[in-house]
Formats: structure tokens, C-alpha cells, sequence
């Protein structure tokens, strides 16, 4: 058995009728390499308008059934007012490829995603997306996690104690100053803490965020976000990725959940980051961890790059692939 990615590319022409997401597959190195070489196994082809822009930034692997999934943007960045009701589930966009759409039904029947990035992962045969807003000029910046079930076209519903009909719909978030677009939950030792979700976007989104690279703890039960996880370099030092651009990389975020376990993630431009020394704050109860107080590495972990997949068009930003899962082939 060996470790595939996959990841899948944003709409290349969405002004075209249809839209046109290609999926790739690359070998997920054991050690740092330098260049991973990707194939394509497919191309989703969504011809539905129920939504605005339908980019797939949300990519899992059922741990029951072997397959992935991938759920699309809640909105479109930009827009500040229109909030697209429309949740659209593609499944089976691995090997073989089969995908096939659903859409689940709103649980309240006005339930409206907040954000305008995705992130998403299975507990079980349970779909999670993490929908987020890193900047303010789109609105209040931070994230809300939802559950969606896959029986039949199954349901989406807002993870959260006690939300505001403000956060039911779309609004605000239930976790305001925490920006997080990468999921990834623990299957092999489950519990309602054993997930992460991931920033590695190099804006400051608020005052507050002064580590731009972090990971935080998800609570799948309440759908909250503890405080930041400050990733850092091998060598110690805060991490730092920039673009051409200069404004930092979206993520994807995705545990092996085979034989020696691991967590790795992938930034737009195609570079694949394992993330070690983050046991500590997962085995810690509650959520309060990641405060970059305590000992033996507790509110850090550390990032280190294994590897550059050759997406096309990924390095020049002419396509961004944000989503990404790991499966076991």
C-alpha cells in the first residue's frame, strides 16, 4: 500500500458556462525530496448554477469506504452581501475516477456557510467543512465548522453550542479572529479534540494575529477553535511563506490514517509541509492549549517542507489548488 495526495484546481475560466475542476494525484514522499511529480485522473465537470463559483477547496477520505470527497466555497471572495446557499458535495474524485454530486439538505432550511475558503475532513463516515475569512474587507474575519451527514444526499448543519441566527446564517462566524481554511481529523484515535484545522495564509487577519502560520485544536462537538498553534521552521524560527505576491498561501490539511501516522499539508502553490511536534497539543484536554506557553514544544509544532508538487500553473497563481486529502492505495 502507498500514500497518494490528491488536490484539486480551481475553475480555470469561470466566466465559461460550466465549470471545470481538474483533479491530480501525486506519491507523498517518506522524506524531504525535492520536485513530486503529478497526474491527472480527472476532471469534475459541474454544469449546476445553483452556486455562484463552485471551487472544491474542501477535499476527505472516508475512512470506512477508502474514497474522497470534496466540498465547495461558500461564497465567492469579494462579495461581501451575497451569500450562496448552495452546498455541493462531489464524491469518488480519487482512483477510479466516478464523481458523482449531491447536495445536502440546509438543516435549519435558512442555514447559510459563512466564509469564503474551505477546508473539510470525515469523522467516521461524518463529513466536516471549515469555512473561513481571512480579511476584514470582506467582512468579520475567522471560521464556523459544519457537519454534513452522507446517508442518501444527506444534511449540513452549523456546528456550535448555542449559534445566533447571525452565525445560522451566515454572517458572522462561531469562532470571530480565527481564520483557519485546512481540516484534518484523527481516525485512528478518535475523540471530539483529536482534529486540527490549519492558516497558513501570511496576512495578520486581526491586531491579535501576530503568528500568521498556525494550527488550532477543533472541537468536532462544539465546533470550537482553541488558541493559536504557532508553526514553526526545523530550525526553530517562526514560519514565513510568502508568494510573488507577497500575501501568503491557502491550505489544504490531511492526516495518514495508516500504519505510522502523520500530518502534512498543501499550500496553492503546490509545496507539501509535514507537521511533527504537534502530539502534545493534541493529546491535551480541553482546547485552551496554544497560548506558546508551557514546555517541551506545547503551542508549537513544527513545519518542514518534504516537497513541491508539479501542479501547472500552481507556482505563477494562474490556478490555485488549495483542497487536499491523503489516501492509502
Amino acid at each position: 500500500m502507498v500514500l497518494y495526495g490528491y488536490t484539486i484546481g480551481e475553475d480555470s475560466n469561470p466566466n465559461t458556462s460550466g465549470n471545470q475542476l481538474p483533479v491530480y494525484r501525486f506519491l507523498i514522499p517518506s522524506a524531504p525530496t525535492g520536485s513530486i511529480a503529478a497526474t491527472l485522473v480527472g476532471t469534475v465537470d459541474i454544469t449546476s448554477t445553483a452556486a455562484t463559483r463552485i471551487d472544491l477547496e474542501g477535499l476527505a477520505t472516508n475512512p470506512t469506504t477508502g474514497r474522497v470527497s470534496a466540498v465547495n466555497e461558500a461564497r465567492v471572495t469579494g462579495t461581501t452581501t451575497a451569500i450562496d446557499p448552495a452546498v455541493i458535495v462531489v464524491n469518488n474524485v480519487d482512483v477510479p475516477f466516478a464523481p458523482a454530486t449531491v447536495s445536502p439538505t440546509r438543516t435549519p432550511s435558512d442555514l447559510r456557510r459563512f466564509g469564503f475558503e474551505s477546508g473539510a475532513d470525515f469523522d467516521g463516515n461524518t463529513l466536516y467543512n471549515i469555512s473561513g475569512n481571512p480579511v476584514t474587507a470582506n467582512g468579520t474575519v475567522g471560521s464556523s465548522l459544519y457537519r454534513i451527514t452522507t446517508a442518501n444526499s444527506g444534511t449540513i448543519s452549523l456546528v456550535a453550542a448555542a449559534p445566533t441566527a447571525a452565525q445560522t446564517q451566515g454572517t458572522q462566524p462561531t469562532n470571530p479572529g480565527k481564520y483557519a481554511d485546512g481540516l484534518a481529523i484523527d481516525n485512528l484515535n478518535p475523540g471530539p479534540t483529536r482534529a486540527f484545522a490549519s492558516d497558513f495564509d501570511n496576512r495578520d487577519e486581526i491586531a491579535s494575529d501576530n503568528t500568521k502560520n498556525n494550527l488550532y485544536k477543533v472541537d468536532l462537538l462544539t465546533g470550537e477553535l482553541s488558541e493559536p498553534i504557532v508553526l514553526r521552521t526545523p530550525s526553530g524560527e517562526n514560519l514565513n511563506v510568502t508568494t510573488t505576491s507577497g500575501i501568503g498561501l491557502d491550505s489544504g490539511l490531511a492526516f495518514t490514517n495508516s500504519g505510522s501516522q502523520r500530518l502534512l499539508a498543501l499550500l496553492e502553490n503546490g509545496a507539501v509541509y509535514e507537521i511533527t511536534g504537534y502530539q502534545d497539543e493534541l493529546a491535551a484536554s480541553g482546547l485552551g492549549l496554544g497560548s506558546a506557553t508551557g514546555t517541551n514544544g506545547a503551542g508549537f509544532a513544527t513545519a518542514t517542507l518534504i516537497g513541491n508538487v508539479n501542479l501547472p500553473n500552481a507556482v505563477s497563481g494562474a490556478i490555485d489548488y488549495e483542497g487536499f486529502t491523503i489516501v492509502n492505495e
